[in-house]
């Protein structure tokens, strides 16, 4: 009984000191300045109209962030993503006629509260918001637009061990209004991407 009592009382005792030394390791290697580039698709889930006569094909997206790390579970990110597709449908106006490439360039801010689980693998949830400048590639030109825009996602982070480097894979949604060109509707954007991550610092 004593024998027992004794690896009890050795093991609670491991624990209460190793817990706490882990989470101050993992808060002192999980922050500072970080840098993103990422790439995939761009999905408009929702039509033009509400006769459903008129869409965006499916495109591509490039983009990236700056921002900070501030602990193993909150981070703030300055972000920008360049996306393209082509417009579809029979209800087009003649400003936008059927394969115009249409080009989108959003930009924001967001909040990024992360789950750290075992083996450096942290999904996340992201929320924020900024501005879609929509400019269709047409001659003659067509003026651009700029809409107010919120942003929600989620994703998931695997960080690369020994390192500061970091590979992850998250789908971000944007919601505007897109009241130009004929249309006056609620738009929302997928932009679903796989990208690499560094963190400054040790």
């Amino acid at each position: 009984m004593t024998n027992k009592l004794t690896l009890t009382l050795a093991v609670a005792a491991t624990l209460a000191l190793a817990v706490p030394a882990y989470a101050q390791s993992s808060a002192q290697t999980s922050t500072g300045a970080v840098i993103s580039v990422q790439g995939g698709g761009l999905t408009s889930v929702t039509d033009l109209n509400d006769a459903k006569t008129a869409d965006f094909k499916t495109g591509f997206n490039v983009g990236g962030s700056l921002g900070y790390q501030f602990n193993p579970i909150v981070a703030l990110r300055g972000t920008y993503t360049f996306g393209r597709s082509e417009s579809r449908g029979t209800g087009l106006p003649a400003t936008l006629k059927e394969g115009t490439k249409t080009n989108r360039q959003y930009y924001g801010a967001e909040l990024q509260l992360r789950a750290p689980v075992a083996g450096g693998i942290s999904p996340y949830l992201l929320v924020g918001g900024g501005a879609v400048t929509i400019k269709p590639d047409t001659t003659p030109s067509q003026d651009s637009f700029t809409k107010p825009a919120g942003k929600a996602g989620v994703g998931i982070n695997f960080e690369i061990p020994a390192s500061n480097v970091s590979v992850f894979a998250e789908g971000t949604g944007w919601f505007y209004s897109f009241d130009k060109l004929g249309f006056d509707k609620t738009q929302f954007d997928l932009a679903w991407s796989a990208g690499l991550t560094y963190r400054f610092g040790k």
